[in-house]
């Protein structure tokens, strides 16, 4: 399993319990080496493997580099987790742009690519043999309260409920199953 976001929070929570699933787990950071140690440390005391790669969610060629380690060092991905989170937190008026886009290119564009090559990946599997597969997008929610001050946030993640359902809908003949 590829969680993005998997050093602390929610992605460790996910990497703990698909561990104790029986899951190796690719252990996603971007800033917090440590933490996703700890997090790797955690998942080896539950008798699984733990492969800890540094990606900016938001940075499409690191996620790139990113399941191409993974896959160099499993041989696969069945379960992909769009987990990944930044957001900068301001009125629509004043909140400077570049904060925007930054939330953005994490919470919308970075969940879009890591479903991109998740999809990717499972579907070459299929094609040698290992149909299947899980993609799990983190949704908030904020999509549905909206509260004051969170406009890019609140809507990468209406935009990756779309995503989802529709992820869903193309990818469901093959058996990889996408939920949000």
């Amino acid at each position: 399993a590829l969680i993005t976001g998997a050093s602390r929070g929610i992605g460790r929570g996910i990497a703990l319990c698909l561990a104790g699933e029986g899951a190796d787990i690719v252990v996603n950071y971007n800033s917090r080496r440590p933490d996703a140690d700890e997090t790797a440390r955690q998942i080896a005391a539950l008798g699984r493997r733990a492969l800890v790669i540094q990606a900016d969610a938001g940075d499409p060629e690191a996620q790139a580099r990113m399941f191409e380690q993974a896959v160099a060092h499993f041989g696969h991905i069945d379960i992909a987790v769009a987990n990944a989170k930044y957001e900068k937190i301001g009125s629509v008026v004043d909140l400077p742009w570049e904060d925007v886009v930054a939330t953005w290119a994490v919470c919308q564009m970075g969940v879009y690519r890591t479903c991109q090559l998740a999809a990717q990946q499972m579907l070459r599997q299929g094609a040698a043999g290992r149909p299947g597969g899980k993609i799990i997008i983190i949704g908030s929610v904020q999509v549905d309260m909206t509260p004051a001050e969170t406009a890019p946030y609140s809507m990468a993640k209406a935009a990756i409920n779309c995503l989802g359902r529709i992820l869903a809908l193309e990818l469901a003949p093959h058996h990889i199953n996408v939920n949000v």
